[in-house]
């Protein structure tokens, strides 16, 4: 599963990093992530539900991604595309590979602001500390620099994660705590480039 699962970004960045034509748009970018909210669900032994949320104060960087996708244009201001990626995230630890689908929304055209949306799932590389989870990012992004071929694009965007955390090691480590699932709601900023 993992192998077919690293061919498949393999293949996305490679497309990504490729040289577009006029209908395909490729791009890849750098994601700077903080959470400001997380929900932990669980129950114990008695089969009593418990649902803690913690709001992060301060401006904590807890998460880093690099992310690529390649997107065909179906019209003259919108696209849809495939993405591929990696992502960490702190306390808990997790690191995964996101996979998904992208929707683009360009104001003028394709060389110009637009805003996104995305949906993935989350393929853990640390198994006993999540199983698998889901994606979403709605975002906004703004060329700021354009020359021939390519332009460097300041992504801003608020991002949702959900990890299924069943039979992994508690998050509070108590001995009567069975974990169900971890939410975590961030904003983020990024820095990519898009051909």
């Amino acid at each position: 599963m993992t192998k077919k699962i690293l061919v498949v970004l393999f293949l996305i960045f490679s497309c990504a990093f490729s040289q577009a034509q006029e209908k395909w748009i490729s791009s890849a970018q750098l994601d700077l992530v903080f959470p400001n909210k997380s929900e932990y669900f669980y129950i114990n032994s008695q089969n009593h539900i418990f649902d803690d949320d913690s709001n992060y104060h301060g401006f904590l960087l807890r998460s880093f991604a690099l992310q690529a996708d390649y997107n065909y244009l179906l019209f003259k201001k919108l696209s849809l595309g495939v993405l591929g990626g990696f992502q960490t995230q702190t306390d808990p630890s997790y690191s995964f590979l996101k996979l998904g689908g992208i929707l683009k929304y360009y104001f003028v055209d394709k060389n110009e602001i637009y805003v996104y949306l995305n949906a993935g799932h989350n393929f853990s590389l640390n198994r006993d500390k999540f199983r698998n989870g889901a994606n979403a990012r709605f975002g906004l992004a703004f060329p700021f620099l354009k020359r021939e071929g390519y332009s460097l694009v300041f992504h801003v965007f608020k991002e949702y994660n959900v990890f299924d955390i069943e039979g992994t090691k508690p998050l509070y480590g108590g001995t009567d705590e069975i974990p169900r699932s971890f939410t975590v709601r961030s904003f983020g900023i990024s820095f990519g480039v898009q051909f």
